[in-house]
């Protein structure tokens, strides 16, 4: 009678069975991570960006809720957060290649041309099969007005990559490039005049 009575009592506070809670918190994770992703499909990157978070929260889904927690933060142009979840990621999975392109991408959108070209030119040499490193290693050459590499990449991608529907583009741009850089002589011929050391503002070529 008094086992009766126990469980009587007990049934008010609805017994759980074991597990049951983390089943319920994978279920929400889960439901979490599936907003987010519509979230992304949508392009509204906040919103998705909140979601991965709270699915996080689940063990199972961290990885994969945080990876596409930096894509979101970049899509958003978040760089500085992208950037710290693309340097954590690459922390524990070193020699992932979508890793390391993804953080060089994110530096040079970030404007740290200097350390983004210099990434490139370690997956290049990494990937050397790879003509879209080679492509964004030259724009980010171009950017940086270094005319002599620029000029060395782009014959390394017309000879591997002959078919490579940006050679003429890149072409005009180190052809404009060079016309920028190369020093201009200016003559005064007016009697009794000299050279004016003062020359025309060259506009920046548009990458």
């Amino acid at each position: 009678m008094a086992i009766i009575s126990l469980f009587s009592c007990q049934s008010e506070y609805s017994f759980r069975v074991p597990g049951e809670n983390e089943i319920i918190t994978t279920n929400i994770s889960s439901e979490y991570f599936a907003i987010a992703d519509e979230y992304l499909n949508l392009k509204n990157y906040q919103k998705a960006i909140q979601y991965y978070k709270l699915a996080m929260k689940n063990k199972s889904l961290n990885a994969a809720a945080y990876y596409k927690l930096a894509r979101s933060y970049a899509l958003a142009k978040d760089y500085e957060s992208a950037e710290k979840c693309y340097a954590k990621l690459l922390s524990v999975d070193p020699e992932n290649k979508d890793l390391q392109i993804s953080l060089a991408y994110i530096k040079g959108m970030s404007g740290k041309t200097e350390e983004a070209a210099s990434l490139y030119k370690e997956l290049i040499e990494k990937f050397p099969n790879d003509s879209s490193l080679l492509e964004n290693y030259l724009t980010l050459l171009l950017f940086l007005e270094n005319f002599e590499e620029s000029e060395k990449q782009y014959q390394i991608l017309s000879e591997k990559f002959p078919d490579n529907a940006n050679l003429q583009s890149f072409s005009d741009k180190i052809e404009k490039l060079r016309e920028k850089l190369q020093p201009k002589e200016e003559t005064e011929n007016t009697a009794g005049s000299h050279e004016s050391p003062v020359k025309e503002p060259e506009k920046t070529p548009k990458l």
